[in-house]
């Protein structure tokens, strides 16, 4: 679904919407220059919570999303708009619903009209796990992987994963970077976060229990690395989902 006016009006003839109904777990959206939804898919309206694709047109991130989920989105937007650059495999936390978030890895390319100017946003979300699912398990990365998450709780070295991996810890690294777009911290960082918010919103746990159970030293590391990745703190997060369990 599309406001054919908007790509008239900018002479965007093909933007590549049918393809993305087409793949397993894509999420497809053009934005305006005012970040405002001019064409999504129907696997987008449903994540979103509309009722179609048509409902979703002429709105923004905000009118479906927490405000600093939209935020993040916004500020995403806003730079590749004002740099003209586009914004390639940015892998990020996402809310999908009653307190669960998911993996998502996000393209974003600016659009131009005949001019050269930025007319509006393309991009595209697939679940991170399609990122990850070709890795083999018996690839130089499959058992590392299954180490982080098996024990991402513990404290790992990148030392020790690299010798899972039977390479150096250059090497280790900058495969790992290569296939998943992020260093091995940041991967068990997420890990780490991805389990406390689940354990936030549905369990009575204390933020202290919570923290050593996900590996954090203490309670305020855990807070500043929650926030730094969900945009909000635990007890936010936490209240948030408690008062809106269906969202």
């Amino acid at each position: 679904m599309k406001d054919a006016s908007f790509f008239e009006q900018h002479q965007l003839l093909d933007h590549g919407e049918g393809l993305f109904d087409h793949l397993p777990g894509f999420l497809f959206f053009v934005k305006d220059i005012n970040l405002k939804f001019v064409s999504v898919n129907q696997r987008l309206a449903d994540k979103l919570g509309a009722p179609n694709p048509g409902a979703v047109l002429g709105k923004s991130d905000h009118d479906f999303c927490p405000p600093s989920q939209a935020e993040i989105y916004a500020k995403d937007d806003r730079q590749i708009v004002e740099t003209k650059q586009p914004m390639y495999n940015k892998v990020e936390l996402v809310p999908r619903g009653k307190g669960f978030v998911d993996w998502s890895t996000t393209t974003k390319i600016p659009l131009f009209n005949n001019k050269g100017e930025v007319v509006g946003i393309a991009g595209t979300t697939r679940p991170f796990s399609t990122g990850t699912s070709a890795i083999d398990i018996h690839s130089e990365l499959g058992a590392p992987l299954r180490a982080m998450h098996e024990r991402f709780a513990e404290s790992l070295k990148i030392p020790e994963l690299a010798k899972i991996a039977n390479l150096s810890v250059s090497a280790f690294e900058r495969k790992f970077k290569k296939q998943l777009e992020m260093t091995p911290r940041q991967y068990i960082r997420h890990l780490r976060v991805h389990d406390a918010c689940y354990k936030l919103s549905h369990t009575d746990s204390p933020l202290a229990e919570i923290s050593a159970s996900c590996g954090y030293v203490d309670q305020s590391h855990f807070s500043r690395e929650f926030s730094r990745i969900i945009n909000e703190t635990p007890l936010q997060y936490r209240k948030r989902h408690r008062a809106n369990p269906n969202r």
